[in-house]
């Protein structure tokens, strides 16, 4: 019995969900999410699901989603572009690597320190803060800034928009100008873009094998189940309901509008997800990605911690 039960599993984990059932998956722990936070006010389009499963074997991945196309604020999340488009400079050898850039690069991710992306931002784009512009000044500077959303368009990424700083307070100067007049150039990301990208860097496919592997040294975190000393994006996020044997590599992002997180698992069966999970207008609930990422790993057929 316990060689047929053990066959029986190994069949299962080699199996891959089709991007139907991913979009079912997703659409299902979204709908588990309203009726459980109903009485919360939280509402279909305060959601973004994409789920993907990874085929190693053929360097590739199938997504599904729910709600997976819409672009919300993206909070620190968008840290995870600029550390790949650093990836990029420094593989073409058009980015010197210095102690306090790796400093800047390992704190932007681990920590999440706003201060530390802006300087990793100034460096890649060659711009830096400071006292308003004139019109033609700005349009220079701006074209500058536009360079990390320049070089996805040319890896045929969907539209998106990375090219602010994040930030404690708020930008000053041409930071703020650089926003427009009624911010409407703000960040601007998807969970299916975001998917993409942590994918891609899982499979080594969006720089070179040597510098994504430089970029999931920074992305990855121990999960509670197995570790006591864990990073606040593992332990206040999914990484809380991850199971025990679980490798997770994530960008996590919150501001008071906005809550996000961005994962790579590796489950004990070997199988590997990649997900984004965006809500917005609900950043106080805690409790909200947890839930949606248990409610997918259900999905999935495996356990998650209660």
């Amino acid at each position: 019995m316990i060689t047929i039960g053990l066959a029986l599993t190994a069949v299962v984990a080699a199996q891959s969900p089709s991007p139907l059932d991913l979009a079912r998956f997703a659409d299902n722990a979204a709908k588990a999410a309203l009726a459980k936070y109903s009485d919360r006010g939280v509402k279909p389009d305060q959601i973004g699901i994409t789920l993907a499963v990874l085929d190693r074997k053929g360097n590739s991945f199938q997504s599904g989603s729910y709600r997976g196309a819409e672009a919300m604020y993206p909070a620190s999340v968008v840290k995870m572009f600029f550390l790949a488009y650093a990836g990029h400079l420094l593989e073409k050898k058009k980015l010197r690597m210095t102690p306090e850039l790796e400093r800047a690069v390992h704190d932007m991710i681990v920590d999440s320190v706003n201060d530390a992306t802006g300087l990793v931002l100034e460096t890649v784009t060659g711009t830096t803060g400071g006292p308003e512009l004139s019109p033609k000044e700005l349009a220079r500077w701006m074209d500058k800034r536009q360079a990390v959303n320049r070089w996805f368009a040319s890896l045929g990424y969907p539209t998106l928009n990375a090219c602010q700083k994040t930030w404690n307070e708020g930008p000053y100067g041409r930071e703020r100008q650089g926003y427009g007049p009624h911010f409407e150039l703000r960040n601007s990301l998807s969970p299916n873009v975001c998917v993409r990208l942590m994918s891609d860097i899982a499979l080594d496919k969006i720089v070179s094998p040597g510098q994504c592997a430089w970029m999931r040294g920074y992305l990855s975190r121990a999960i509670p189940a197995d570790s006591k000393e864990t990073n606040e994006q593992s332990k206040l996020f999914s990484g809380k309901v991850l199971p025990s044997g679980t490798k997770l590599w994530s960008k996590a992002g919150w501001t008071d509008t906005v809550r996000h997180d961005v994962a790579y698992i590796q489950l004990p069966d070997g199988r590997e997800f990649v997900y984004a999970i965006f809500t917005k207008d609900h950043s106080n609930e805690a409790g909200l990605i947890p839930f949606i990422a248990s409610a997918m790993l259900k999905e999935l057929g495996v356990k998650p911690v209660e």
